[in-house]
This record gives C-alpha cells, sequence and structure tokens, in this order.
C-alpha cells in the first residue's frame, strides 16, 4: 500500500515518516489525512500574524523555503510538522491564536471556542461519505448517487476514498434552506432569473 516494505522496521528504529506517508497511512485505515488541515494552518498562521514566509520557514523549520516548497506539496517529516506546530504555538499572542482558530478549521456548528486547539480528529476539515450523510441527514447511498448524478456536494478523492470538506456541505445545505414550502429557495430563485 505505501510500497516502503522497510516502513514498520523504520519506524520502529524511530525514523520520522513524511506526512504524504502518514496522509496514506490514515487514509488506508479509514481516517482523515492531517497533510491539508497543517498546510491551512500554517497559511492561517502567516495571514493573520504577518511573518514573512522566509522568516517563518527559518525560525520555525530552519529552512527559509520551507513554506514555498510545503505549497508547491513538499512532505515534511512528522518531526519537522511538530518543530512547526510548537514554533507557531510559542509565538503567537492568545488574540492571534483565536484569530488562527477562527480562520483554520470551523467545528461542526461552525463556531470555534477562545482557546480551542486548532485541530482535533472530532472536528477535521473533512469526513467520509457516512459521516456527511449524517451530517446531512442523508443515507450515504443518497450521497453516492448524487455524486453520480452531480447534484450533492462537492467532494474529494484521496486516493480512492471519497471525502467533503464540512464547509462544502454546510454551504449545500444553506442554499436548500427554506422558510415555507411555498419557498422556491436560493437555488430555483437564482435559477429562475
Amino acid at each position: 500500500m505505501i510500497g516502503d516494505p522497510r516502513l514498520v522496521g523504520d519506524l520502529r528504529r524511530g525514523r520520522s515518516p513524511r506526512l504524504g506517508t502518514v496522509d496514506r497511512l490514515l487514509v488506508f485505515m479509514g481516517m482523515d489525512p492531517v497533510g491539508p488541515a497543517f498546510r491551512r494552518e500554517v497559511e492561517a498562521f502567516l495571514a493573520v500574524t504577518g511573518v514573512k514566509v522566509s522568516v517563518f520557514g527559518e525560525l520555525a523549520a530552519r529552512d527559509p523555503s520551507f513554506v514555498a516548497r510545503l505549497r508547491k506539496g513538499a512532505s515534511p517529516t512528522l518531526a519537522t510538522v511538530d518543530r512547526v506546530r510548537t514554533w507557531m504555538a510559542t509565538h503567537a499572542s492568545v488574540q492571534e491564536h483565536a484569530a488562527v482558530a477562527g480562520v483554520f478549521a470551523p467545528t461542526t456548528s461552525g463556531i470555534r471556542e477562545q482557546g480551542e486547539p486548532f485541530m482535533s480528529n472530532e472536528q477535521s476539515i473533512y469526513v467520509g461519505t457516512r459521516e456527511a450523510a449524517n451530517l446531512l441527514g442523508l443515507s450515504p447511498r443518497t450521497l453516492d448517487r448524487y455524486r453520480i448524478s452531480g447534484e450533492g456536494p462537492v467532494f474529494y478523492k484521496f486516493g480512492k476514498r471519497v471525502c467533503y470538506a464540512r464547509t462544502d456541505l454546510e454551504e449545500w445545505a444553506a442554499v436548500r434552506r427554506r422558510t415555507s414550502t411555498a419557498d422556491p429557495g436560493k437555488a430555483r430563485a437564482g435559477a429562475a432569473r
């Protein structure tokens, strides 16, 4: 699955795997990948704090080109990810932490309390078909049909796994909001114009 028969042995010897390898393992195990969330966390931190990209890279990852390489799809080791996250946690004010948390990852309710961590498994950005269907009050089979017909929310493919971003689910549901049975909603009202 990973293509590296030495992976388990290397991990036992203390080798720090790359983020891409970890994401493939997580998806294989039916869990959400962490790479996209880490990239969004870095981008949110940079946007909120205004730290220059090269300065951030040098101080947080010991590599001035870290952010540029990350944006191009580079896969840092988990040791580097931990070092960067620790640096971000110790180099932002309480207000900046709150702002990063607000930009970074909405919770299921769309509201993140001040002081909550940037991300936890329960608040991951991406959910599988079953959880997406549960959030929308639909069956997984209905979402499967919607993917084929194009009627459903935007979805992502990570390898063979289909995922939905919580924000996309919320946007898709919001278009279907009605105030009465006579209300055509935003989707039909916009189509009539």
